[in-house]
């Protein structure tokens, strides 16, 4: 029983459903997954492209060789035809692929490679049905030889092809049908006597796309699995679980980043603003912890609606105080700035506690304009901001204060 399960969990990746299950993957999550693997996808179906169209090229020369160039009498119009578009199909699987290699637009890419595929698959559709055509022309099956390969190319496209990948699976169906109705066609038409080199190919390639698209789907979930993973540890680390500002952590890792940029600048405009809830604690006294919890990420949220531009960054500083860093196009924007942030709250129409000025919940701003600067003193400017937050606070609450000036 153990080596059972053993051996059950080593093979557990043939199975696309359980690595599913196993890794919880919502709807969303297959998406992004199956995306990657289609551009993942792209070299090897280019090399299967290039190898089937030389394949089929080899067997267009080999047949007319064989016919002295008397092909359509021989086969017919319709063999030439089958084959001419397979070579087309593969052909402009090629050149699909090739052109996404200069495309930088991701979802344009997928696309590509996606429709590239496809056509690929088509191309290989028609070329096993041209040669069975071929073939049935030159009555070499018997009629239960022709039923059997036609089982056992329906056994390999439906059983072992993986479900999950669609656009394969429709295209089997298609594929499937066509060439059942082929082979009975045949049989019941003419005499013929072997199909088994088919028998072989029908296992062949679907076995071989099945464990090609399985490993890369096992492969591309175990990366997901840990680009989530990081990206969550990274979230713990740099952003506030709360409101999802970022933290002072963060805070430290945007100054190093920024300073040396701000200071050789000439063009310089940083608005910095820090602001605080008024009343917080009586709101937290009166309507509970939760419901300060709930106001603080509503506030969060309505200041990045009100600022989607990522000219603003922002972060949560300690408990009800936040921070904004505005590049600004012209410094003349700065009070309009300040003024919109404190308005976008004061919207919201959250009820304010007993006691408070309004009837709304407010914030108080204060913000200072830096221009060109040699030298950034963040501990020097974060304590003039404060100066004028307070001096806003001083003057009644709900007042936004710019340079020692109120608004």
């Amino acid at each position: 029983m153990k080596a059972r399960n053993k051996f059950r969990k080593r093979s557990e990746f043939l199975y696309p459903h359980r690595v599913i299950k196993n890794n919880h993957l919502s709807r969303r999550d297959l998406r992004i997954i199956k995306d990657n693997i289609s551009l993942n996808m792209t070299v090897i179906r280019l090399i299967v492209a290039i190898l089937l169209m030389l394949v089929a090229f080899g067997m267009f020369l080999m047949m007319n060789l064989r016919t002295g160039w008397r092909q359509i009498e021989v086969y017919g119009v319709t063999s030439v035809v089958a084959h001419a578009s397979s070579l087309l199909f593969y052909l402009a699987s090629i050149i699909l692929m090739s052109v996404s290699y200069f495309v930088k637009k991701e979802k344009t890419l997928i696309n590509l490679n996606r429709i590239a595929g496809l056509i690929l698959y088509l191309g290989v559709a028609l070329q096993m049905l041209f040669g069975m055509y071929a073939d049935c022309q030159m009555g070499f099956t018997t009629q239960s030889e022709s039923l059997s390969a036609s089982i056992i190319f329906l056994a390999a496209l439906l059983v072992i092809q993986p479900a999950y990948w669609t656009e394969a699976l429709i295209l089997d169906l298609a594929t499937t049908i066509s060439t059942i109705g082929l082979s009975v066609y045949c049989s019941a038409t003419m005499s013929m006597t072997s199909l088994h080199y088919y028998i072989i190919i029908s296992l062949a390639f679907p076995l071989c796309a099945y464990f090609i698209i399985t490993l890369l789907f096992y492969a591309e979930c175990q990366n997901y699995k840990e680009a989530v993973e990081n990206e969550r540890l990274t979230n713990k680390a740099y952003y506030d679980d709360l409101t999802h500002c970022k933290n002072r952590h963060a805070l430290k890792m945007f100054l190093d980043e920024n300073v040396k940029e701000w200071e050789a600048s000439d063009d310089l405009n940083l608005l910095i603003a820090m602001f605080d809830i008024d009343n917080f604690k009586d709101y937290n006294d009166q309507f509970s912890h939760l419901a300060g919890d709930y106001c603080l990420k509503t506030i969060a949220d309505a200041i990045r609606k009100a600022f989607p531009s990522p000219n603003l960054d922002f972060f949560r500083y300690g408990g009800e105080e936040f921070i904004l860093f505005f590049e600004l196009d012209n410094p003349m924007y700065a009070r309009r700035f300040l003024e919109k942030a404190r308005t976008a709250v004061e919207e919201l129409n959250i009820d304010s506690p007993k006691g408070a000025p309004k009837k709304m919940v407010t914030i108080s701003i204060g913000g200072s304009l830096i221009k060109n600067i040699d030298k950034f003193d963040f501990e020097k400017e974060i304590a003039l901001v404060d100066k004028y937050l307070y001096q806003a606070k001083g003057s009644g609450k709900d007042v936004s204060c710019l340079d020692g000036n109120l608004i």
